[in-house]
């Protein structure tokens, strides 16, 4: 009995050392380690971070430290509203940052604490980067009004501007045919504030010959296709500032030279290109069937000063601009058509004039800085400001309403319509005849 109480008491022994040794290495208690850490990582701001951390062998409780400076254990990680460990196991301490700021930027470290005679551990640390998009650039001088004058042969300095930039961007300049002005150019960078993101400043040093239109792009190589600030004109004083005039296929104006309709005797001339008109001397210059060809084009117009000498006193640039008008009115309802062409006829035979004539032209102006005009009888003339235009020939007089070109087709179905209204009365004329009982007259 006693050999059997001792043969227990020596089981008991070994059991209770097998729990004491149990997870434990060379005799001490099992360490805590890294399933897997943190990588350095780098994110665009406004996107989604994750820094991964899975302990084995998990005794203490985990938290993140930033730049040194412990974020805290609660996995809601409160007073850090975008911030988080989103798993509800022990064993996974991933921290997620939705959405990621340039302040976000720092080196991040895994910690665990110890306890029951495991120690901490604490992971590599890491960086995390974030890329900013530049901010809008802008030209300084272009702030408080968009164009600069300048006297011929004086040299002109501007500055580009953007901020928040990480990388840092880089600034390009364009001229008004977005051509890239490479020489005399010169580039800045310095850290804003937050010492997370850069500013850039660009200067450009020229001359110009003539008046011409500048703007500035920012992009960096996380943002490739960056920003274009607005354009600055520069104007030689003395001359006319470019002027734009959006066109389409097959529109027609006239430029004036003032603007205005007239400007007396004046002998003018015009040039396209810097090419001189020389049968063009009136006080406008008539443009016809305007094509993508011309885009671009400028326009100029001069006269004789006192010392008579050529001045230029308009210039105007021709820019394409492909049709993507929709019809501004709807055509009237069948309803409508049949109506007016049968009070058309009555009228006509009461008032015994046959000449007087309603027809629809075609609006071939649409530039509100000049006169529009309309085709009337394969000439082109004024609108009026009721956009009615009327005209008299050997014919009669006619009143012209005004539609967008869009308006054609639309035109063309009703005439349609109007045609197989005739032919559908004429058919019903034929079945009633075919209808009628024998001997009907």
């Amino acid at each position: 009995m006693v050999k059997l109480s001792k043969s227990m008491f020596q089981v008991i022994i070994l059991v209770l050392i097998i729990n004491v040794t149990k997870n434990t290495v060379n005799g001490g208690p099992a360490p805590q380690y890294f399933i897997s850490s943190p990588q350095n990582t780098t994110v665009t701001a406004g996107h989604h971070a994750r820094l991964s951390c899975t302990v084995g062998n998990i005794v203490g409780t985990c938290q993140w430290a930033r730049d040194g400076f412990a974020l805290g254990t609660d996995r809601n990680l409160a007073g850090y509203s975008r911030y988080l460990m989103p798993s509800h196991q022990d064993d996974i301490c991933d921290l997620t940052i939705d959405p990621v700021l340039p302040i976000d930027e720092g080196v991040y470290q895994c910690q665990v604490s110890g306890g029951h005679g495991v120690a901490p551990i604490s992971s590599a640390p890491v960086s995390l980067s974030v890329n900013s998009e530049p901010g809008q650039p802008y030209i300084v001088q272009a702030m408080e009004d968009g164009v600069m004058e300048v006297k011929e042969g004086e040299e002109v300095e501007l500055q580009c501007e953007s901020q928040g930039g990480r990388p840092p961007a880089e600034i390009q300049w364009w001229d008004g045919e977005g051509r890239r002005i490479v020489s005399d150019v010169t580039e800045h960078v310095r850290r804003m504030e937050d010492r997370k993101t850069f500013k850039t400043v660009s200067t450009l040093k020229f001359k110009p010959l003539a008046g011409q239109k500048i703007k500035c792009s920012a992009h960096n190589d996380a943002f490739s296709e960056g920003k274009v600030s607005d354009y600055l004109e520069v104007v030689l004083s003395g001359q006319p500032k470019l002027e734009l005039k959006t066109l389409e296929d097959g529109d027609s104006v006239k430029i004036f030279c003032n603007n205005e309709k007239t400007l007396g005797d004046t002998k003018f001339k015009w040039f396209i290109n810097d090419v001189e008109i020389f049968d063009e001397t009136k006080s406008f210059l008539e443009i016809q069937q305007f094509s993508k060809s011309y885009d671009k084009s400028k326009v100029k117009c001069s006269v004789k000063d006192k010392r008579n000498n050529d001045v230029v006193i308009r210039v105007v640039e021709l820019v394409y601009k492909q049709s993507v008008r929709e019809p501004k009115a709807l055509p009237k309802t069948f309803k409508e058509i049949t109506n007016r062409e049968s009070s058309s006829r009555i009228n006509k035979k009461k008032s015994g004039n046959k000449k007087q004539t309603m027809f629809t032209c075609i609006v071939e102006e649409d530039i509100a800085v000049e006169p529009k005009y309309v085709w009337i009888d394969g000439k082109l003339r004024e609108m009026t400001t009721d956009e009615t235009v009327e005209a008299t020939d050997q014919n009669g007089k006619y009143k012209c309403k005004v539609i967008p070109r869009g308006m054609k087709k639309i035109k063309k179905m009703s005439k349609d319509f109007k045609n197989l209204n005739k032919l559908f009365k004429k058919m019903s004329k034929t079945l009633a005849e075919m209808t009628l009982p024998t001997g009907t007259n």
